[in-house]
């Protein structure tokens, strides 16, 4: 090996030593102006533990100089950057998951006296949901930390179980964290989350879920728009209600209008959208009282409808006057829905304007109809109320008699009858027969008999003047005996009154 060759070697390991310092103080230069762990842990709010756990799972860029770890900022930015919408985002995925509320009990109850089965309390850390007991019953309610670390209790008005509470603290404390630590909210257009309200709530959830969609697509999109749902506030809803007014809407039409408006915003606050409180108030609402019906059939109105009425609307008229069943319930009417063993009709849930099941008795007069029917569609069809298809030759079911009522109401010459007052018909004739108040209720399948007395009962003129000139004939008695009585005193005439003298006794 010659001697050039040693030299020529060693010069170019120097060359390679020097650029290996070079390039190690240009990064301990660098380093001055990278971020620590120290530093990186107070920029995060994170403990450091975090920080090296990361760094050995690769999750956060760092770079290691001679087993110093240093983080340089453009680089951290860029990882929350990333990273930011995964954490954030996070809230939308606690609706969808299923845990059922004994796993909830297990990963949130703390402590050992957690749960007080006397006091109906479960305590959840730094929140809890507790039960309060009212004169009528119980109410659900949960406690939580303010922003100033004090503590509030809050009642959750329509809760009816320990879930329901705990979504509405769930949701409050969340609402709190947010605010805390300036966390922004996802924000959203409502021509944007109309769809979202359809989509997720409306069509799932509500049979009438097209009028939603009429009232949307009609007057609430073309109003609000491409307004962002935070910048809707009452004042907003003031002006939707005005302008309502001003195109001559009813107000119970309006008040539709608001309940879809008021369930939108609850379900934006629910879903984590930037609302922090829903605009539409109850004072919003408008009195419905101007268009409250009010109409009722007479019994020689009855004798005429029934006259014009053809032979397939005949028995739809009497099985809303004599059962006081509503139209959709009527031509839904199904012959298994029909005990004449237990002479009872079953509303089902599908077709009940409540959706639960209800089972009301037969009348006299409605079981003969009912037998009749059933004995001739039985064998053809399995409802009671159809037609036959003069196209097709087969027994159908009957899905209007809007035009065939009113075409029958005109020849008949009655006016101002919709097929709905039927229904307040058979109300107020029980109503008149002094049949049992809740009876009625029962009858009408109302959740109280509040709705079916200011709705559907209406106490006819003919029998008011009865009650009255009952009380004239009981007034008219009193006065005969008091004036039988005249011969036991006697009286003296003391200017325009008479004042009777007893004999016998005298009256302090």
């Amino acid at each position: 090996m010659s001697v050039n060759f040693l030299l020529s070697k060693n010069n170019f390991l120097l060359s390679k030593l020097e650029n290996v310092l070079l390039i190690n103080e240009i990064l301990l230069k660098k380093m001055d102006k990278l971020l620590t762990v120290k530093d990186l842990s107070a920029f995060l709010s994170m403990h450091p533990n975090t920080i090296y756990k990361w760094k050995e799972q690769g999750k956060i860029p760092c770079v290691d100089i001679n087993g110093q770890v240093r983080f340089e900022k453009a680089e951290i930015e860029k990882f929350i950057e990333k990273n930011k919408r995964k954490y954030t985002d996070f809230s939308e995925l606690l609706p969808r998951l299923d845990i059922s509320l004994a796993k909830y009990d297990k990963l949130m109850l703390k402590g050992e006296s957690a749960v007080s089965k006397k006091r109906q309390r479960w305590n959840y850390g730094r929140k809890g949901v507790f039960k309060r007991k009212l004169k009528s019953g119980y109410s659900w309610c949960y406690w939580h930390y303010d922003e100033k670390g004090k503590i509030k209790k809050v009642t959750v008005r329509g809760a009816t179980c320990r879930e329901d509470a705990i979504l509405a603290m769930e949701q409050k404390v969340r609402e709190i964290f947010y605010r805390q630590h300036r966390i922004k909210m996802k924000s959203i257009k409502f021509r944007e989350f109309a769809v979202i309200y359809l989509e997720k709530y409306a069509k799932p959830k509500k049979r009438s879920w097209q009028t939603d969609q009429k009232f949307l697509k009609g007057q609430l999109i073309p109003f609000f728009d491409e307004m962002e749902l935070s910048e809707i506030t009452p004042e907003h809803i003031s002006d939707f209600i005005a302008k309502r007014k001003q195109d001559g809407v009813m107000g119970s039409t309006t008040n539709k209008h608001l309940q879809v408006l008021r369930k939108m915003m609850n379900l934006a606050i629910d879903y984590g959208y930037e609302v922090e409180k829903n605009p539409v108030r109850p004072y919003h609402f408008l009195s419905e009282a101007e268009n409250q019906r009010t109409r009722v059939l007479s019994y020689e109105e009855e004798e005429r409808l029934m006259k014009e009425a053809s032979p397939h609307l005949k028995p739809i008229i009497q099985c809303a006057l004599l059962q006081g069943m509503r139209l959709q319930e009527i031509l839904k009417f199904m012959i298994d829905d029909v005990d004449f063993s237990k002479d009872a009709i079953i509303i089902r849930p599908e077709n009940n304007k409540t959706g639960k099941l209800d089972i009301i008795p037969i009348r006299d007069e409605t079981r003969d109809l009912l037998k009749k029917l059933v004995a001739e569609n039985q064998s053809r069809t399995s409802y009671v109320f159809n037609y036959l298809d003069p196209h097709t030759g087969e027994f159908r079911p009957i899905k209007s008699i809007q035009h065939a009522f009113q075409a029958t109401c005109r020849r008949a010459g009655i006016k101002g009858l919709q097929f709905r007052d039927l229904r307040r018909t058979c109300a107020t004739r029980l109503h008149e027969n002094e049949v049992d108040p809740l009876i009625i209720q029962r009858l009408l399948r109302h959740s109280s008999f509040k709705i079916s007395e200011q709705v559907y009962i209406q106490s006819s003129l003919k029998t008011m003047k009865e009650a009255l000139k009952r009380a004239d004939d009981k007034t008219n008695k009193e006065t005969d005996k008091l004036a039988n009585l005249e011969h036991i005193w006697n009286t003296v005439a003391d200017g325009k009154k008479t004042v009777p003298l007893n004999l016998f006794f005298s009256v302090n």
